[in-house]
This record gives structure tokens, C-alpha cells and sequence, in this order.
């Protein structure tokens, strides 16, 4: 039976309500952590760290930054234990908790009606093996205790921000005015369309290296009138595609916002737009919006932040800094006698929140200075939804990656969404691949974990778009309701409007020929090629690396079938209760691991076992993922004080990443076949598409091959064509 179609405004409704209901998930997983948690427990999940010291300075923005250490009065090591602490987090710095659930004086927050034994929220600045440094809000205004602790939260902000957006698109919709062409193409109204005054022979191409499928995707999108879609496979170069079309955009004097899913994936495009081509000399006046703690340090002079102290009244701006800083430094350092009290002490708060008062507004003052200038804008989703971005109208959108469909509305204006309003955005383009992950709902989570142990075989394929020039193109574009978040905008456009509205970049830039068969056969159609540079490499190419018959093989399958290396689940009641681990699994990856791993600096660790890998491989060229976080954080625990340079991390936080050797632990072995999500195949897709030269499955055939058509035709696809292995 066929979905049946729904009103623009009921699309937008039924968003509403997922996007509600993802926030009320993550509120409640949130509040759970505080209230009920063991702070023990917290540490052992990755969520939380404690007993650690700390010192502030003044940041951008007037913003507090507070270093935190581990002490050796309180650690043996100065170096933090695995944990999921990653730049432009959000944690709650509080005073260390006893064990009866007691505290230390916590640090006094007072400016958003916070409790101050709740301690004060912060944004995670710069993570080190030995340092983590927050950012607190220039309104927060708190006394750092001698020793405190860190938790990760949930950030219910961005959910609030599409709410109140999709709302204001059906205000837009229920208006008498006539619907603009974009939002029409977008909620499918109207088909999307051809700009007829647009001539390729008068945009000759910048970029000299682009093949003919990236040359078609430019030329496609610079003349798509409403909305464009670039599909860009693992490895194509979509990065270096994108950057062509904003080059020339901007030579047609056009000014385009960029917004990403990721900080890394907006912060990649900025970094090769910042880099002058020899045939677009002139440097591009580029601002990156958004809080600084969550943009590459090396890109931090693009920011709207930094560029706001680099004009003429950056001076006066550096002298107020400097006041605030020795002010806090008087208030928050002082002891006994030193220590400022009473009525002087209030007065010294006053002066303090004064001198950030006046500090905002005058960089408030240069922000429109900074941002008139900007010919590019970029920014994630949340970020470009900011009322920095309120008074300014562009003429081309650039979404990159997979996006769920409410993140499109938080790009807005002052008086509406920026995409869906014809005076602040004419055209779209969206690049992506709807078969990589799409975004990972707390809400879908919540909902598995309370249904039977033993899911329903999931499906090999993700929800069906059109995908391959074969496909029919429907003859009526049909809305129809959104049954998760998890549907892109890509994806969505896909089904709207068929294979017409993209084109494929084909050409991938990767890896060797073997790694590439399965994904290009199943996944992409057969159209998926490997440029002749990648072809045939392997990794007993690179300089120094001993060549034997394992590295002659660029996948390479240890099949642990039949050997009792069974998963086991995360403690009963436990966060992440429903992820897995396998300890044997991880026992054997260890031992994989080469016998001589060069440092950096060409010194070398020498593991006194054997390796199934390779000799004198970089540390920094393994990186080994698995689908599950605890897999992910018994793996650290086993590997990163030995390996502290190798790569260790879940499926999905690798997405977009690649490195020349990729070890991939599936987990799962039981003897009824279960495989939860491993039977996503978009999270095969990622997994088996990161190395550059040699893939290592390690898993269970006989219970992975059972989880979806997909799987099957896999493992068999690894029987067949990879060197297997059976772990001795």
C-alpha cells in the first residue's frame, strides 16, 4: 500500500512533532545522568571526569576560559582516560561531588536563573591527551573551586531553534503572498527548473584537475534555477567540487552561505577556500560564523569573532579585555587575606559585568562591519540560524552532507526562513550521498530500547529514493510525511523529483580497486571507479613497510566463527546499555597490531609479539572503528596508553575520515544471528569505505551474514574475494 500524500503545512506539523520529540529524549537522557547516575559509572561510559584542577583567562568574546588538569595529588597519570569529550561540546563544570552525593563549595553561577551548587554550563574550547579547556558565556559569573568535575549534556537549543522555525514556515505558508519558487521545488509544488540566462561557455572552469563527472555537477548546479544535488560518493572529491562552484558563484558576484551538518565539514570547505587558487588569485572575503571553540584552530582567523578584533577598534577592545581579565583574576584567585570580600567584592562583580556589557556592544558594533564585507558565509545549520545572520540576504545556498529536514528551516532571517523567503535565498545546492549515515536519533534509541530483545530483521536498504539513472522519475511529485528525522533533505529531494535532480560524482579518489568493487556494485551501481593513481595501491607501497602476502591483499577477513568469541551487553541499566562489546574480539585486534609502529618523530615502539599486519607501519596511518561505543571504549582502554597515537573511534564519528589502514570490528556474535543496527547498510557503507589501502573485517560470518540480504551478500563477497583468516 502506498504512502498517501499530505499538505505542506501538515509535512511541517509532523516535523514538529519529531523534532519534539527528539529533544524530549535527549532532555530526559540528560536529566537522568545528573539525578541518578553513579559518578563512577558516568567516568567508565566516557561521560563524565573528576578531581581535576583548574585555571581561567579571558577568550574571544569576552568569554571565561577555564584549563582543567588532572592533578598528581588526585592521579597517577596527568593523562585523561577515554572519554567522549569532543570540541564545541556542551558539559556542566561543577565542584567535586563526594561519594555520599555531597560537594565542595561549587562554582557560584549566577546570570540564567542557574542554581549555583548546579555549577555553570560550558562549551568544550580545545581537547589535549592532557588538557581540556571550556569556554564559559561572558554572562556566566562563577568562582572556580579548587577541584571540580565535567559531564557531558545535551543541548536542547538547536531543537527549540527548529521549532520555532518550522512554525514560522507555515506562517509563511498560510500567507496571502505568493509562495516563493524555492520553497515550492522544496515542499513539492512545483518541479525545479533550468536558469535560461545561465551559458557554461562563459564560465570557463577554475579549477583545471576537476574529471567529467565533477565538470557536469558544477555546470549542473550553476544552472539549476530552485535546487541542485550533487551525489558525492566516499572519496570523490565533493570537497573540492563544492569549492569550484563557490569560486565561481562568487565571480558572478554572488554571495552564498555555506552550511554544513558538521563543524568539520564546513570547516573543510573553508579551509580550501582559504587557500588562493592560481586562476582566482584574488583571496575570497570569507567569515565563518560560529562559536569559536568549535572551529579548527587553524581557521580561527576566519572567524566572525576574530575578524571582529581585527578592525580598527581592536585595540580599544584588546584594553577592555585586558581590564576584565585582571578583574576576574582579583575576584576568582584571591585567598585569606588576599581575598576581596563583602560590599568591595560586589562593587569588583558590578565592574566586571560592566566592562563585558561594554566589551559586546562594541564588538556588536563591528560585527555588521565584518559581515557586509563577507562575500562567503559559512556556518552550520545552528550556527546560520543565529541573529548575527538577521539583516543579511544571499543569493545561493550551500548545504553540505545529509541533513535532517528541520536543520533546512534554522538557516533563517529576521523575518522568516532564510531558505524559504525570495528576498534571502533564489537557489540551493545540496551536495551529499544519501547511502552514508544519516543523523543519529536519541529518539529512535529510547524507542528500541523498550520493544523485545530480538529486534525484527532490519531492512538491507534505507528508505527507497531514487538513486540510479534507471530509476523511474515520478510523474507528480508527492509529499509525504517524514515516519523519522532520519530522512535527509537529500534523500527527500531524491524522492520528490528522481534522478533529474542530481548528478553523480563517479570518480573516487580513494582507495584500490578491490576495496572499491563491493560498495561500487552493490551500492552505486557499478558506476563508482577508482581514478588510475589509486588503482592498485596497497600498503606494502608505503616507504619502510615490509612487504608479505597479508599487505599483497588489500582486504583481509579474520572470520572468528565457531571460535565462542561471543558479544556481551553493557551493564543493565548502564548508559548505552543496549550497545555491545566483544572482549575476545578486541583481545584479537590487539593482537594485530604490527610489531614495530613508527612514532611520529621516527622513533619506533617495539610490542615484543607478533603482528598480522604489518612491520613499520605509522601509528598514525591505523585507525580501527567499531559500530558500538563500548566496543569503541574497550578498545581504548586496551590500546591507548601502548598505541596513544593510533585512531580508535565508532562508526559514525568516522564518517568522512579515511586513513591507509582501517581495522573494523563488527561485535556481534550470538548463536540467534542478532545484529541490531550492524544491518544498516549505510553503516557498512562508511565502515568498508575509510582505508585507502587495507581494510581488516574482523566478525562473526555466521551471525553477521544473518542480519539483512545485504550482509549475506557481503560476508559471502569476503569469503570470496578477501584472504580470509580464522584467529588462532
Amino acid at each position: 500500500m502506498s504512502a498517501s500524500t499530505i499538505t505542506p503545512q501538515d509535512f511541517l506539523e509532523r516535523l514538529i512533532a519529531l523534532v519534539d520529540q527528539e529533544r524530549s529524549a535527549e532532555e530526559e537522557e540528560s536529566s537522568l545522568l545528573l539525578s541518578n547516575a553513579p559518578f563512577n559509572l558516568l567516568q567508565r561510559s566516557g561521560l563524565a571526569l573528576g578531581n581535576l584542577e583548574g585555571s581561567t583567562a579571558i577568550g574571544l568574546g569576552g568569554r571565561t576560559l577555564v584549563e582543567l588538569t588532572r592533578p598528581a595529588a588526585w592521579h597517577t597519570s596527568a593523562s585523561f582516560p577515554p572519554h567522549d569529550f569532543r570540541t564545541g561540546d556542551i558539559a556542566r563544570l561543577r565542584a567535586q561531588q563526594t561519594e555520599k552525593g555531597g560537594n565542595k563549595k561549587a562554582p557560584e553561577a549566577k546570570g540564567k536563573g542557574k542554581d549555583k551548587d548546579e555549577g555553570v554550563d560550558a562549551v568544550v574550547y580545545r581537547v589535549s591527551e592532557t588538557k581540556i579547556v571550556l569556554a564559559v558565556d561572558a554572562e556566566e559569573e562563577f568562582e572556580l573551586p579548587e577541584r571540580v568535575q565535567i559531564l557531558k549534556l545535551a543541548n536542547p537549543a538547536t531543537f527549540k531553534r527548529q521549532i520555532h522555525f518550522l512554525r514560522q514556515a507555515i506562517k509563511l505558508l498560510d500567507a496571502s503572498a505568493p509562495i516563493p519558487p524555492l520553497l515550492s521545488v522544496l515542499l513539492g509544488l512545483q518541479k525545479p527548473s533550468q536558469d535560461p540566462t545561465f551559458s557554461p561557455d562563459a564560465q570557463p572552469f577554475l579549477d583545471e584537475n576537476l574529471n567529467p563527472s565533477q565538470q557536469e555537477a558544477v555546470q549542473f548546479a550553476l544552472s539549476s534555477a530552485e535546487v541542485a544535488c550533487i551525489w558525492g560518493p566516499p572519496g570523490t572529491g565533493k570537497t573540492q567540487t563544492l569549492v569550484e562552484i563557490i569560486r565561481q558563484l562568487v565571480r558572478m558576484n554572488k554571495r552564498v552561505l555555506v552550511c554544513g551538518a558538521s563543524n568539520l565539514s564546513v570547516d573543510n570547505i573553508l579551509a580550501r577556500l582559504s587557500v588562493p587558487h592560481p586562476n582566482f588569485p584574488s583571496p575570497i572575503p570569507l567569515t565563518r560564523v560560529g562559536h569559536p571553540a568549535r572551529v579548527l584552530s587553524s581557521l580561527t582567523r576566519h572567524t566572525l569573532d576574530s575578524q571582529s578584533l581585527a578592525t580598527d577598534t581592536s585595540a580599544l577592545l584588546e584594553d577592555i579585555k585586558q581590564e576584565l581579565q585582571a578583574l576576574e583574576g582579583q575576584l576568582r584567585n584571591g585567598s585569606g587575606k588576599n581575598r576581596i570580600r563583602g560590599s568591595e567584592r560586589k562593587k569588583k562583580w558590578e565592574e566586571v559585568r560592566e566592562l563585558r556589557r561594554d566589551l559586546r556592544k562594541r564588538q556588536g558594533g563591528v560585527v555588521e562591519e565584518v559581515l557586509g564585507k563577507a562575500k562567503v558565509v559559512l556556518a552550520t545549520t545552528h550556527g546560520a540560524g543565529g541573529r548575527s545572520l538577521d539583516k543579511y540576504n544571499f543569493d545561493v545556498v550551500i548545504i553540505d552532507e545529509g541533513l535532517p529536514i528541520p536543520s533546512l528551516v534554522s538557516t533563517r532571517s529576521s523575518d522568516g526562513t532564510r531558505l524559504l523567503d525570495p528576498h534571502h535565498a533564489r537557489q540551493e545546492a545540496d551536495p551529499g550521498d544519501h547511502l552514508q549515515l544519516p543523523p543519529t536519533l536519541k529518539s529512535l534509541d529510547t524507542r528500541s530500547s523498550s520493544t523485545s530483545k530480538k529486534p525484527k530483521k532490519t531492512p538491507s536498504q534505507p528508505t527507497p529514493t531514487p538513486a540510479s539513472a534507471s530509476d523511474p522519475k515520478p510523474s507528480t511529485p508527492r509529499l509525504i510525511a517524514s515516519p523519522t528525522l532520519e530522512l535527509t533533505l537529500f534523500s527527500r529531494l531524491l524522492s520528490l523529483y528522481g534522478a533529474p535532480i542530481r548528478r553523480m560524482l563517479k570518480v573516487q579518489y580513494r582507495f584500490n580497486e578491490k576495496i572499491n568493487a563491493f560498495p561500487s556494485s552493490k551500492l552505486y551501481d557499478g558506476e563508482l571507479v577508482p581514478d588510475e593513481s589509486v588503482r592498485g595501491r596497497k600498503l606494502s607501497d608505503l616507504e619502510g613497510v615490509e612487504a608479505d602476502e597479508d599487505l599483497d591483499e588489500p582486504v583481509v577477513f579474520f572470520d572468528t566463527a565457531g571460535l565462542a568469541m561471543h558479544e556481551r551487553s553493557a551493564e543493565d541499566g548502564s548508559f548505552g546499555s543496549e550497545s555491545k562489546s566483544n572482549e575476545n574480539e578486541a583481545e584479537f585486534v590487539l593482537a594485530l597490531l604490527p610489531q614495530t609502529i613508527l612514532e611520529p618523530d621516527g622513533s619506533s615502539i617495539n610490542t615484543s609479539k607478533p603482528s598480522s599486519i604489518a612491520a613499520n607501519v605509522p601509528a598514525t596511518s591505523i585507525s580501527l572503528i567499531s559500530p558500538y561505543s563500548s566496543q569503541v571504549l574497550l578498545l581504548s582502554s586496551l590500546l591507548h596508553a601502548q598505541y596513544p597515537e593510533l585512531e580508535i573511534g565508532s562508526v559514525d564519528s568516522n564518517q568522512g575520515r579515511e586513513n591507509d589502514v582501517v581495522i573494523v570490528s563488527l561485535v556481534r556474535s550470538n548463536d540467534e544471528g542478532e545484529v541490531g543496527f550492524l544491518s544498516e547498510l549505510r553503516r557498512l557503507n562508511v565502515s568498508m569505505t575509510r582505508p585507502r589501502r587495507h581494510l581488516v573485517v574482523v566478525g562473526d560470518s555466521s551471525t553477521v551474514r544473518q542480519g539483512s540480504t545485504f550482509l549475506d551478500a557481503w560476508i559471502a563477497w569476503l569469503e570470496d574475494e578477501a584472504l580470509v583468516r580464522v584467529p588462532s
